[in-house]
């Protein structure tokens, strides 16, 4: 009982923290040093320094530029909804005023309606927001040695790759058959290739999205734009609904702010993300997802359900491993009975099919 109690998966999760973020990020940096060796025909030692370096480079300039912005943003919001005496009927009702459409009738009176809810809601989330990143401006020292232990630890990972994969390949064929332990790491294998194609696609999907989104807000002075900009960016990493949990918050405060703005957010945000989902997530990200719109969904929902904001991140990564590894066992099985080509040909049609979708 003693093994399992909470004081001491909180003390494991606390002792091994620098380690799995140590981990984390070697994982996603190990492919910009590939990169980096392949483009610039560097030694590892010299492409891990590289990555080093850019990263620490993205990392001041975010804390120098964009965090600050951000802080402000959101203690402007709180203030604005706590403090600023936001007559929502009135808004409303001169939007309604403006407008001839029975649609633009209906909305408003839902807004009215529910203003109090929205208003409550973004008032606590906000709040919930600030209190979070004062907390961890008040835990700065302690999150500060986490983070530069995890760095040095990531280097070290990163320089010890080869070695590190070489023990696990001798420890899985030490303890498992032969024909198990070939199985074990093609599928290793397989995962990692999904995985990081995946996520480091999707980061860099996001991060230009999130850009983009910063600077056309700023050009169309939408209100908050750091802070907004950011949003979208963060949410987009969520396939399918990301973009539009990003936009609610995002259109609401505009709205309250300045209606006309809330209109201007919204154009922006569903030109962006029709650009991104049309030619951008297509050649960064849709290469790598191996499966059908249908099985995205599910996977997110499932994974959102299971295991919150992460579970719907890596739920598509899953779905397209467990997806591999299913139909190559059953390619298997099928030619051991001799149908192996049995449905083939509306396989390929739907494979054919999704790829029009997609493009």
């Amino acid at each position: 009982m003693f093994v399992f109690s909470p004081e001491t998966v909180n003390w494991l999760k606390s002792s091994f923290k620098p380690v799995l973020y140590a981990l984390i990020m070697a994982y996603l940096l190990d492919s910009v040093v590939t990169f980096l060796m392949e483009k610039l025909k560097v030694r590892r030692c010299q492409g891990i320094l590289l990555a080093c370096i850019i990263l620490i480079g993205m990392i001041g300039l975010l804390i120098y530029k964009l965090v600050p912005q951000i802080v402000e943003n959101i203690n402007n919001i709180v203030y604005f909804i706590m403090e600023g005496n936001v007559d929502i009927t009135k808004i409303v009702m001169d939007l309604k005023n403006k407008s001839d459409s029975e649609y633009i009738h209906h909305i408003a009176d839902y807004i009215l309606h529910a203003s109090e809810l929205v208003r409550n809601f973004i008032n606590n989330a906000f709040t919930e927001i600030s209190i979070g990143l004062m907390s961890m401006v008040g835990n700065f020292g302690a999150s500060a040695v986490t983070i530069i232990t995890s760095f040095i630890i990531n280097i070290y990972m990163l320089i010890e790759k080869e070695d590190i994969l070489a023990r696990g390949k001798r420890f899985i064929y030490a303890f498992f058959e032969q024909s198990r332990a070939k199985k074990m790491l093609r599928t290793f294998t397989e995962a990692n290739r999904i995985f990081k194609s995946f996520l480091n696609g999707k980061l860099l999907d996001s991060t230009i999205v999130g850009i983009v989104c910063v600077i056309l807000f700023f050009i169309f002075r939408v209100p908050y734009a750091p802070l907004m900009g950011t949003i979208i960016g963060a949410f987009n990493i969520i396939p399918y609904f990301g973009p539009i949990i990003g936009s609610v918050p995002v259109i609401v405060v505009s709205f309250f702010v300045d209606p006309s703005k809330a209109i201007t957010a919204l154009i922006i945000t569903v030109v962006v993300q029709q650009l991104d989902a049309n030619f951008l997530d297509p050649r960064i990200v849709g290469k790598n997802v191996g499966v059908s719109p249908l099985w995205i969904i599910t996977s997110v929902t499932v994974g959102g359900n299971m295991f919150g904001v992460l579970g719907m991140v890596l739920g598509v990564p899953i779905v397209v491993l467990i997806k591999t590894v299913i139909e190559e066992s059953v390619d298997v099985l099928l030619i051991e009975k001799g149908i192996g080509d049995i449905e083939k040909e509306k396989l390929r049609k739907d494979v054919k099919r999704r790829h029009r979708f997609r493009h």
